[in-house]
């Protein structure tokens, strides 16, 4: 008798300690997600950065200089600095956090770096803060905007986008992202979720888009006119 009572003990401890630690174990797990959501300064990179310099950092001088041996050129500092204010046709960087920017600058100095996602952001607005970094520099969104540093005619004057979901479904503007028709860049290291939130801010001024309806242009000699974006 007293042996089954001992082992009855044992195993509502047993039980009792399992249990115990297994609810321990699910909070932890459930906290760790929220507080370790982490982002590489690699990855930061290819998402702001690498339409115009490259994946491989290389660039395309002279429009588009090489990141390679920059460390050789400028500090961290005059780098961050870069981020924050833009610098002829480069835009500024200044609405992502100063973590982030330190994780771009540590990443192009041969650092593994890596920061917290610090805001949350909604997909019109991580669309906005995308075509400010890798749009701005050629398209207006309306007609009233100030003339992009970038906007040239090379055969092909850059459209107004604000709206331009009324002309092109999200797929085929996820592949004129990727193709980078003319002289555009492509945008193919942007994620797929991306190229659709920069389609939704842009979405966003369609009622804009029958004032700021492009026209065709002269075509390049790509033969794509002003039309095909």
């Amino acid at each position: 008798m007293k042996y089954l009572a001992f082992t009855f003990i044992i195993t509502v401890a047993f039980l009792f300690i399992s249990g115990f630690s297994t609810d321990n174990m699910n909070i932890d797990i459930a906290s760790g997600n929220d507080d370790t959501i982490k982002v590489t300064g690699e990855e930061l990179f290819k998402k702001n950065c690498s339409s115009c310099h490259g994946i491989d950092r290389q660039g395309n001088p002279p429009v588009f200089p090489s990141l390679m041996a920059i460390s050789e050129r400028l500090s961290k500092d005059q780098v961050n600095d870069l981020l924050k204010s833009g610098k002829n046709i480069m835009p500024s960087f200044l609405h992502l956090s100063d973590s982030e920017r330190n994780a771009i600058t540590g990443y192009l100095f041969g650092e593994k770096t890596e920061t917290k996602m610090i805001t949350e952001v909604t997909p019109v607005e991580n669309g906005k803060n995308l075509f400010i970094a890798n749009c701005s520099r050629c398209h207006m969104l309306t007609s009233d905007d100030p003339t992009p540093p970038d906007l040239h005619d090379y055969g092909m004057t850059p459209a107004i986008l604000g709206g331009i979901s009324m002309k092109h479904d999200q797929e085929t503007f996820k592949n004129i992202l990727n193709a980078g028709p003319c002289y555009m860049p492509s945008f193919v290291s942007l994620s797929e979720n991306d190229k659709e939130d920069i389609y939704n801010f842009l979405k966003t001024f369609e009622k804009n888009y029958a004032e700021d309806k492009p026209v065709i242009g002269r075509g390049c000699r790509m033969r794509c006119g002003r039309e095909k974006f």
